[in-house]
Parts: structure tokens; C-alpha cells; sequence
């Protein structure tokens, strides 16, 4: 049985799991929303670990391969703000409970194994990785320095601010907003305190022609090129979505290309990841970053790739090789 680790709204886990369905395949879908647990019922005595909600149940000794699409607690942005003592500890016992449930099932296929996932997000460990590969990446800085965040800036005709945490904070309205990739001047850099500041990341700016999203599931790689450039609100960060102005298209990478990704995925024991690129005027490729868990549907949808049938086929086959 595949166990699918994801919540109730997963959009990407709902296509999916509609391929399970078609091809007669067992799996079991373990929502971890609030709404889910709270309904769900979950047993361990020093054996196996049984789960039971409205849907169904499983025992852990059932379980022949792991998506790993959502594998914590999933909070609202509303439950984000529930301090009280209740919900912490509610949360964090779940949490424990399934970081038991995933060490017992620590020996069977994992898309993406949840410990290596987690390392992997690391931005700045992609980073060094990256360039010990070959992978052109921009120049970065992480500082809360005026005086060398100035001199940053002094050194690029342009420079762009990006967050590695990928937050959404709750505006005076009520709204919740994300902060992407801003291009910032030199005066504006002259506001930033001498003392108290958080450490920033500033990136050089790369002329871009066009921009990639690399996914690799195992060994298939499934890559589109993105026409950011098309369109002024998407032409700096493209998760300022302008779809009617940003075409996609299927492409083929350089094979140098294909090869760096086969090692950078060795390197970090990923069998899945989603990874954004830079390509120049000049045809050079630049590395961005590698979202472990990252989305899709619209790149399945506007150009036909075949990733969530992709993903589908990976756990039947895993799972086939635990019978």
C-alpha cells in the first residue's frame, strides 16, 4: 500500500491519486490538516502503528512506499496565530507521534525521504553544492553589515533582495501577502539600521532570456521553459504570476545540464525536486534553488508534462519492489 502524507486541500496530491485509481493501485491518503487529525485516530504499542479516520484505516506493517508531499502538521495561516498552550501541545504531539510513525518506515521507498528532505531545503547547502558541480550561481551575500552590504551593492550594476524563509505575514487589512525576489538600489540600501537588522540576502541580478523549472521524479527529467521576460510583473521573480503573458513550453535541456542535475540529486539523496534556472542571453545556465516538495499543476496543465503520472508510476514501482 502507498501512503500519501499530504492534507485535505492538496490539489497536486488529489491529480495523483486519481492515476493511483486508474491504475488499480492501493494507497492510502493521510491527511495531516486540523480538521483531519482531529477526526483521526492513531495507535502504537511497541509494534506497528495503526491509523484510522473517516476514510478508512492502515497499519504500518501495510506500507510498501512513502509520498512525502505535506508530512508535518498543516496549519492555516489562521491557526499560524493560535498561540494557546492547547493547540501548541496538540500540535507538537502529533508531530512526535509521526516522526515514530516515519522511523518505523524508515526502510522502504520515500518520495523524498523526510530527513533529507529537510537538509535540502537548506539554501545555503544547495548553493555550495551547486558550485562544487559546475553550476553557475549568482554572486550572494547574507549580512547585516551596512558597510559590506553597500559594498555589495557598489560591486553589480544590479542587485536584487529575496527571503530564504518563505513566509506569508499578515498585512493591517486582514490579507495574508508573500514577499518575492525585489530588485533594490543603492540609496535604498542606504536606510538599512547599523545595529538591530536581521542579516539580508542580496543576489546579483542576471539579464535573463528566459527562465526553467526543473523537475526530476527518480530518473525522469521534466523541464519547461518559462517566457518571464514577456511580461514587466513577472520579469524579475515569475511567482508573480502573469500566465496569459508568460508562455510555456516543453523543452529539452543542454546534456551537460541534465548530467549536473543527475549529481546535485545524488548529492543530496533527493528523488524528487522541482528547480528553477536562469538561462542568459547568452545561453549560460544559472542555479537558483531546489524546492523539495515544490508544485506543479500549472506547468502540467499549460504544457502537457507529465509529471504527476510521473510520480504516480515512481510509487507503484517502488512499491512493487517491497512485495
Amino acid at each position: 500500500m502507498i501512503l500519501i502524507l499530504t492534507d485535505r486541500f492538496d490539489k497536486h496530491a488529489d491529480r495523483v491519486i486519481e492515476i493511483l485509481r486508474d491504475k488499480n493501485s492501493s494507497y492510502f491518503r493521510f491527511n495531516l490538516d486540523v480538521e483531519s487529525l482531529r477526526k483521526t485516530y492513531l495507535h502504537h504499542s511497541g509494534t506497528s502503528w495503526l491509523i484510522e479516520n473517516q476514510d478508512g484505516s492502515f497499519n504500518s506493517s501495510e506500507i510498501t512506499s512513502v509520498w512525502a508531499r505535506r508530512p508535518f502538521v498543516e496549519l492555516t495561516l489562521e491557526e499560524q496565530n493560535d498561540n494557546s498552550n492547547d493547540f501548541k501541545m496538540w500540535k507538537a504531539e502529533w508531530n512526535k507521534a509521526l516522526l515514530g510513525l516515519f522511523l518505523d518506515l524508515n526502510n522502504i521507498p520515500w518520495l523524498n525521504p523526510v530527513r533529507k528532505a529537510y537538509k535540502a531545503e537548506n539554501k545555503y547547502l544547495q548553493r555550495k553544492l551547486a558550485k562544487e558541480i559546475g553550476f553557475n550561481v549568482p554572486d550572494l551575500i547574507v549580512s547585516n553589515n551596512k558597510e559590506q552590504i553597500l559594498n555589495f551593492s557598489s560591486k553589480h550594476e544590479k542587485i536584487v533582495l529575496k527571503l530564504m524563509s518563505q513566509e506569508f505575514y499578515q498585512m493591517d487589512d486582514g490579507t495574508f501577502k508573500g514577499i518575492y525576489v525585489n530588485q533594490v538600489s543603492y540609496n535604498e540600501l542606504l536606510e538599512f539600521n547599523d545595529t538591530s537588522e536581521n542579516p539580508i540576502v542580496l543576489q546579483e541580478y542576471i539579464d535573463k532570456a528566459y527562465e526553467v523549472r526543473y523537475t526530476v521524479v527518480g530518473k525522469e527529467h521534466l523541464v519547461c521553459k518559462i517566457e518571464s521576460q514577456n511580461s514587466k510583473k513577472a520579469a524579475i521573480d515569475w511567482r508573480r504570476y502573469d500566465i496569459p503573458n508568460t508562455p510555456h513550453y516543453i523543452m529539452e535541456p543542454p546534456i551537460e545540464i541534465r548530467n549536473r542535475v543527475n549529481s546535485f540529486m545524488t548529492m543530496l539523496e533527493l528523488e524528487y525536486g522541482a528547480m528553477d534556472f536562469i538561462v542568459t542571453p547568452n545561453n549560460e545556465w544559472y542555479f537558483l534553488e531546489i524546492n523539495c516538495m515544490g508544485q506543479w499543476l500549472w506547468i502540467e496543465d499549460l504544457t502537457g508534462l507529465s509529471i504527476s503520472n510521473t510520480i504516480a508510476n515512481w510509487l507503484i514501482s517502488n512499491s512493487q519492489l517491497r512485495r
